[in-house]
């Protein structure tokens, strides 16, 4: 499909969106009556017998569980609906806690690749189900280490008797790219400030450097201990009994019953049988999510061509019911990029210094919004669009309190934008810190020499060839390049120790690009607390001068947009590049390993931003256990 009719197909719908005013103003009226909830636990609870059943039998609600789990769903796409994430999970299990028609859940888990930050946030969710007197089963259908790891803070763990267990421990890889681009005739000639910032190093090295490598093993040496610490408490085992388990490899459910690892082995359909003869009501989570309306769209013709015209019939309401104190809860995922965010329709998750300016800008400005929750999921990206949010987050603290949570990720950039607020919150697993910058380009000569490419200049002043793309940096270049890189790093280390009230000097014996996990980022104070987004909420009602059992509204931003708004987005751009799904060599990713497909996308994603800046703030890798 080409750009003229792709840009055809838009207009189109464009021009047919305008005959709609009225009905799409009708369901939105409509959409709004329906859509108020009341947050944490939300009054829609009591709605869910319409087709949960509306007996008396007390309800034990199925929730599967798979796939990446993104922090937050994206709703609106013509190719299918909306995916689960991480968000919805926890959303639905704390609804299920309060219910009292529920008893339990029974989470089942199908193939599941998550970081530990986000596998430590739902261990917490079963842990405060369990809290409230709520049973918990756990089904592993799966030898995700991820889904054990979350099962073993269950009361029972089962598995079918064609399963078999894996915990193979934590396995962080790195891969180079310096034999390949010699191979392309291509030189990557990159500068970093910081002993650690290790991330140009996938471009000029064949393995880690003596710091990089030193980091990288603290890292996952503190990861393995946390995960063996997690399995040891939850199964009423020692730790040292929680290693042998993991080295002892590929597991039989016989085996892993023997070892202490489950409980038992049955299928699914035995495990629901013997609950419903104990009195309870097997429901699957759909039919018990059915009454929280956001949690899908209606794509169904008419309803889409709705929302051409207005939004909010066709995206999820984020308001909280008024009669509690509102939060804001902004969600920052993705990699930070300058401008607007680019796609259309389902494209990947960023942090856009336009889009996220504005609507930190329309928060403060919101007298009903009473404090703001940042969850960072970001290993960084523009040094420039981070610089300009954090001033933005800082204008924002001083009209509302600001509590950060971070996810999986907050590094570099990620936590750049983070540092400045009035508490912050991290996972023990999370990856956090990477306190340093990096510059270069990439020297293209040799691959135009073997593509037959020849290429003439004529140049004035000193710097005239800097961001050739033929030729290395001359030394004065160098110089000049490094003594701007100095400046930002100098002014990343002041800001960071600014808000974490210490002196440069201190800040800077932390910084020098090196990665921190949020259990060590704790014990030398670049994060304040240790938990997931209940704690946060917790810690904003003590700002705000609330007690814990006092509830609040959850909003969340930045607000989703409706068809209409992506459609004129998407019109002067390139609309092959925005509605190809194979835009960004997607059908080659999927036939590489995950790690490698992983660390091209980064490394694209680096290239990208080195092309359009010449220093950047982010962290080099994102280890996952699996």
């Amino acid at each position: 499909m080409n750009q003229r009719l792709c840009t055809l197909i838009t207009a189109s719908l464009l021009a047919f969106g305008s005959i709609l005013p009225v009905a799409a103003a009708e369901s939105a009226t409509k959409e709004k009556s329906k859509s108020a909830t009341s947050d944490p636990v939300a009054k829609e609870i009591n709605k869910v017998d319409s087709k949960a059943g509306g007996d008396s039998k007390s309800k034990l609600i199925v929730v599967p569980i798979h796939g990446t789990l993104p922090e937050r769903g994206v709703t609106l796409t013509l190719f299918g609906n909306r995916s689960d994430s991480l968000k919805d999970y926890l959303d639905l299990l704390r609804r299920a806690r309060a219910d009292k028609n529920v008893e339990g859940v029974v989470l089942r888990f199908t193939d599941l690749t998550i970081g530990l930050a986000a596998v430590q946030e739902l261990r917490q969710a079963v842990d405060d189900l369990r809290a409230h007197g709520k049973k918990t089963t756990a089904l592993l259908e799966t030898d995700s280490q991820a889904a054990y790891i979350i099962a073993s803070a269950c009361e029972e763990i089962v598995m079918p008797p064609s399963g078999y267990l894996m915990l193979h421990g934590v396995k962080a890889d790195s891969y180079f790219l310096k034999g390949l681009l010699a191979k392309l005739g291509v030189r990557a000639e990159v500068i970093h400030i910081g002993q650690y910032k290790a991330a140009g190093e996938m471009f000029t090295e064949d393995s880690f450097t003596t710091p990089a490598r030193a980091n990288m093993n603290e890292m996952v040496d503190d990861l393995f201990d946390q995960m063996t610490t997690m399995v040891a408490q939850s199964r009423k085992m020692t730790q040292e009994q929680a290693v042998a388990a993991i080295n002892h490899g590929p597991m039989s459910p016989d085996e892993a019953t023997s070892m202490g690892l489950i409980d038992r082995v049955a299928y699914a359909e035995e495990v629901y049988e013997t609950k419903e003869d104990d009195g309870a009501k097997i429901v699957q989570m759909d039919d018990y999510d059915n009454a929280n309306e956001s949690k899908s769209s209606d794509l169904s013709p008419f309803s889409l061509l709705l929302g051409l015209a207005s939004p909010s019939s066709m995206t999820a309401s984020s308001g909280a019911d008024s009669k509690y104190p509102q939060v804001a809860v902004v969600y920052a995922t993705g990699p930070i990029v300058g401008g607007t965010a680019e796609g259309m329709l389902g494209g990947d998750e960023q942090i856009a210094a336009e889009d996220f300016i504005e609507t930190l800008e329309e928060i403060r400005a919101d007298d009903k919004i009473r404090a703001v929750i940042l969850r960072v999921s970001s290993p960084g990206g523009s040094a420039f669009a981070s610089d300009l949010i954090w001033r933005k987050m800082e204008e924002l603290k001083k009209a509302k309190p600001v509590v950060v949570s971070m996810g999986d990720v907050a590094a570099s950039g990620g936590y750049y934008i983070a540092m400045g607020a009035n508490r912050v919150v991290a996972q023990a697993g999370t990856l956090t810190g990477s306190i340093g910058v990096v510059g270069g380009k990439a020297d293209l000569a040799g691959l135009y020499e073997k593509v037959g490419v020849k290429k003439e200049t004529i140049s004035r002043g000193d710097y005239a060839g800097l961001l050739s793309e033929t030729g290395g940096f001359s030394p004065k270049e160098h110089d000049a390049i490094e003594r701007m890189m100095r400046q930002t790093y100098d002014e990343f280390v002041a800001k960071a120790a600014a808000g974490r009230n210490m002196t440069p000097e201190q800040m800077n014996e932390l910084a020098q690009g090196k990665v921190w996990t949020g259990q060590r980022a704790k014990d030398v104070g670049l994060v304040d607390a240790l938990g997931g987004m209940g704690l946060a909420v917790d810690e904003t009602k003590n700002l705000l001068g609330m007690k814990s059992d006092d509830k609040v509204g959850l909003v969340s931003y930045p607000k989703e947009v409706g068809l209409m708004d992506m459609l004129r987005k998407a019109i002067g751009k390139d609309a092959t590049m925005a509605m190809n799904p194979l835009t960004g060599g997607a059908s080659v990713a999927a036939l590489l390993p995950e790690g490698l497909a992983s660390a091209l996308t980064t490394a694209r994603s680096a290239a990208a931003l080195l092309n359009k800046e010449r220093v950047i703030m982010m962290m080099p890798f994102l280890p996952v256990i699996r």
